[in-house]
């Protein structure tokens, strides 16, 4: 008689037909009730392995489909993720550049309206450093307990203490005029060099020397005509350099 055999293919055939969809699966992981179904299909199994002939014909399929219904679909699955696109991070990268190109352009084309920030030539500031610390003064009663030499010291006139008093008095200077002071066995002198555009101002030139024991120091000084800041609702003489 085929009966083993015959019992082999219906338990193959059982074990397809009871195998969840992964949708099903998915539903199923929640309520557990595959365990039940592999005990149902584990006493056909045995059955089937009594007559000699099932273990030849089922093998790892039906013990395989077994343990699948017995965990219901439920085992650990890697997390999805999506496809990762390559050119996002430079894209942004590149977009986060451009937007902090765009804003230093913004921030120079604004700053080039007004004279007070214009830049500043690095001999320029190195030499104003070397002046400075030649007229340093150690002086008492003095604010921080120095002062300086190569300030000048201007007589009292009608644009002492004044708002841009200094920059409206030297605008009225002559050109080639030299203001004389001495401070502390300092001798200082002033000299207006001369008018000329500079990055589109009209500015005027000056050069501070001071002397001291047969020693001098030098540097270039500036003032342009121009709005001082975005505040300011006139043009007028500002302090450069």
């Amino acid at each position: 008689m085929h009966y083993p055999i015959t019992l082999a293919l219906l338990a193959a055939g059982t074990a397809l037909a009871v195998a969840p969809s992964a949708a099903q699966a998915r539903e199923d992981c929640a309520e557990r009730a595959q365990p039940q179904k592999k005990r149902g299909l584990g006493g056909l199994l045995s059955a089937a392995r009594s007559s000699g002939v099932a273990d030849s014909i089922l093998g790892a399929a039906v013990e395989a489909t077994g343990d699948a219904l017995a965990s219901g679909g439920c085992a650990e699955r890697p997390a999805e993720t999506g496809p990762s696109d390559p050119s996002a991070k430079p894209a942004a990268a590149a977009e986060t550049a451009t937007a902090t190109e765009r804003a230093r352009r913004r921030m120079a084309e604004n700053d080039a309206r007004y004279p007070s920030r214009m830049t500043i030539a690095e001999e320029w500031k190195t030499a104003k450093a070397a002046y400075d610390a030649f007229g340093k003064v150690r002086c008492t009663g003095c604010e921080g307990g120095y002062t300086q030499a190569g300030w000048i010291d201007w007589p009292r006139d009608e644009y002492s203490g004044k708002y841009n008093g200094a920059e409206t008095r030297l605008s009225r200077l002559p050109i080639g005029h030299v203001q004389r002071w001495n401070s502390n066995g300092f001798a200082g002198t002033l000299t207006i060099d001369g008018e000329e555009q500079v990055n589109g101002f009209r500015c005027r030139k000056m050069t501070y020397r001071i002397e001291k024991d047969g020693q001098s120091a030098a540097r270039p000084g500036l003032i342009c005509w121009g709005k001082a800041n975005e505040y300011a609702g006139s043009d007028s003489w500002v302090g450069v350099f």
